[in-house]
């Protein structure tokens, strides 16, 4: 089912398009490209084999790598990223073929198959590989940048960095795009109407300790209202009839 490759790497100007025409090497897909470590992938892919020849057509690490990604980043269907595949040079050359081509480079029922040889253990180690390269393009870039016009090395006024500038913290990336923190309220929860009356209470509050002497506050019913909220957010199940009713 894998076919391992002599070479995963392929420049832009080695992709072959009609017409005489070129990819654009300032676009997404083929930056990306360059920073995906291909050959690295295919030896964790190929592991996951017995042989190389068993199975059905033979396809690289590159194009079912390349086609999950495609389709994460794009959040399409498996017939979906095909059909793109197809129509777009840049997502196959991202894939690694090397001429564009109007056929359709695999079934969509293969996409199956690459997530299940292609699991979150080998995406995770991809994306940690994207990133590694990301920061050391980015230190070399830096290196570039402190060197004088009549020195070849390090400028003498540059201060050398220490490791907790080179190696900070860039947050947390979530990989799975089927995956997000749930800090979201569902339009319908019943918590998310009783945040909204507790934040309107205190607005009154603000507004009635500024108003003249001997006006009245406005009645709202602070205490009835949280009994009845509570008398239905600590219930185990809640059918969609008393969600209604609590909701108004």
């Amino acid at each position: 089912m894998c076919r391992p490759t002599q070479r995963q790497m392929l420049l832009p100007d080695e992709f072959f398009l009609p017409f005489g025409w070129k990819l654009n090497k300032e676009n997404r897909w083929v930056k990306l490209a360059q920073m995906i470590p291909w050959w690295k992938v295919e030896e964790h892919y190929g592991e996951r084999f017995k042989s190389w020849t068993k199975g059905q057509q033979a396809y690289s690490v590159r194009v079912a790598l390349g086609a999950l990604i495609i389709q994460e980043r794009l959040g399409l269907s498996d017939r979906e990223t095909v059909r793109q595949i197809t129509e777009n040079p840049y997502l196959q050359y991202f894939i690694g073929l090397p001429r564009f081509q109007e056929e359709p480079p695999f079934h969509p029922s293969l996409m199956t198959h690459f997530r299940k040889r292609l699991g979150p253990d080998v995406l995770s180690q991809v994306n940690e590989w994207i990133v590694m390269e990301q920061a050391e393009r980015d230190d070399d870039a830096d290196d570039h940048d402190d060197e004088g016009p009549g020195h070849p090395g390090v400028n003498a006024t540059s201060k050398p960095r220490t490791k907790a500038q080179t190696t900070a913290n860039q947050g947390k990336l979530l990989l799975d795009v089927t995956c997000a923190p749930a800090d979201i309220s569902y339009p319908t929860d019943l918590s998310f109407l009783n945040e909204a009356r507790e934040k309107l209470e205190k607005m009154i509050d603000v507004l009635h300790a500024v108003r003249e002497r001997g006006k009245r506050k406005p009645r709202t019913y602070r205490e009835k209202a949280r009994r009845a909220y509570l008398a239905v957010a600590k219930q185990r199940r809640v059918s969609p009839r008393v969600l209604r009713k609590a909701i108004g």
